[in-house]
């Protein structure tokens, strides 16, 4: 897909104050592949965020190639309290940082990695990018599948991170293990059982935690809802959308099994991940 310049970050408002410089973030990029940290980027607002990460972005699209979806970040309150923001942040997701259900997981490379329980939809219908109701997002997706995401906190030492940094850097997205999911055409009322969507996080040396669909912005389609209207990129079948986090971040660590038990509309979902050095 095509970059678009303004980035998938929340919808602009205000005229730029401070983009970095395109090249500087280029160069970023490269060195966060390679394996260093992020440097604080100067921005103040989500705004200046957008400018900020649409030369990242298009570094990393020309070593990883096009996007395969989406990660939307902060959507949930908590998490917007935590960065001191009032709305989402998205950014995209590449082939590369998606593994299967089961996989190991190799924290080699990683700077400061985390898991948490997240939830993954699919595009089926290209129509969804006309969708006004949680209905017609429905309608337009293939299934519902559960997804353990390991972000990289990978900032560079003594930057703290804001709702703005993180934005510029596409809420840094590193790695996240999919399993297999539930057709929406499975879900006896799509709608509804995705608003009662819980999901059990457990892993060795960790107190088990639930989270529900409603932690999603209040429903998990409202995501979709959010990214359609500022997300800012044109959605393609096939393509996933990342939620957002149902429950907090734990420190990633080698010899530690992850297993996300899910259930939608009385139907399992299940996905395992191997964390290894």
């Amino acid at each position: 897909m095509k970059l678009i310049a303004a980035a998938l970050v929340l919808a602009a408002g205000p005229a730029l104050a401070d983009c970095p410089p395109p090249a500087q973030m280029q160069d970023a990029a490269r060195a966060w592949m390679d394996g260093e940290r992020l440097p604080d980027p100067g921005v103040a607002t989500v705004e200046d965020a957008a400018c900020a990460y649409a030369p990242f972005r298009a570094a990393l699209e020309s070593e990883m190639g096009a996007p395969v979806g989406w990660k939307v970040g902060f959507t949930s309150k908590p998490a917007q309290e935590r960065f001191g923001v009032t709305a989402p942040v998205a950014g995209a997701l590449f082939a590369p940082m998606i593994l299967q259900d089961g996989a190991e997981v190799s924290l080699t490379g990683s700077r400061s990695p985390f898991y948490e329980a997240d939830l993954i939809v699919t595009v089926r219908d290209a129509a969804i990018n006309e969708a006004t109701s949680r209905e017609q997002v429905a309608a337009a997706l293939s299934d519902v599948r559960p997804f353990i995401e390991l972000p990289d906190m990978a900032l560079a030492e003594g930057v703290k991170p804001t709702g703005p940094i993180m934005a510029s850097y596409g809420v840094i997205p590193w790695r996240g293990v999919i399993g297999q999911g539930v057709a929406m055409t499975d879900l006896a009322d799509p709608v509804a059982d995705l608003a009662a969507l819980t999901v059990d996080l457990k892993a060795e040396g960790a107190e088990p935690v639930q989270g529900k669909g409603e932690m999603l912005l209040g429903h998990p389609l409202d995501v979709v809802l959010w990214l359609i209207g500022h997300g800012g990129a044109r959605l393609e079948p096939g393509q996933v959308i990342s939620l957002g986090s149902l429950s907090p971040l734990v420190e990633a660590r080698p010899g530690v099994t992850v297993t996300a038990d899910y259930q939608v509309g009385g139907k399992p979902m299940t996905v395992t991940a191997r964390l290894v050095d």
